[in-house]
């Protein structure tokens, strides 16, 4: 039971991480395409996106799924086998859910909860 919600994390992890990166990098690269023609622009950019995307996804794949073993196991010697994994899955999400509210709705997640206003925003 514990290596299925053990793999379930981690997995679930790595593809919200991957995620986050990628989107990042793709709408840095789209910010450019008002300086090309749309067909010229469009192909670069898939170029472009294949020689960026493709080392990294090799590379993110391998850096997160480590980082998030180590993640989870420190959790779990921390607070036990069921409830660390639990703890440092929450904890997790928690991390990605500020970056992904700041990269789409450019929202500081932080202040927000300090500041007692998180009420309007869920």
């Amino acid at each position: 039971m514990y290596r299925h919600l053990f793999r379930f994390a981690v997995t679930t992890l790595t593809i919200l991480t991957a995620n986050l990166i990628t989107t990042a990098i793709s709408d840095y690269v789209i910010g450019y395409k008002n300086n090309f023609k749309p067909l010229v622009f469009t192909l670069l950019g898939m170029g472009l996106i294949v020689l960026i995307f493709y080392p990294l996804f090799m590379k993110v794949n391998e850096w997160v799924n480590g980082l998030s073993v180590r993640i989870i196991r420190s959790g779990r010697s921390l607070a036990g086998k069921y409830l660390g994994l639990i703890l440092a899955f929450i904890s997790a999400l928690g991390i990605l859910t500020y970056f992904y509210a700041r990269m789409w709705y450019n929202i500081d997640l932080i202040k927000l909860i300090f500041h007692g206003n998180l009420k309007g925003y869920i």
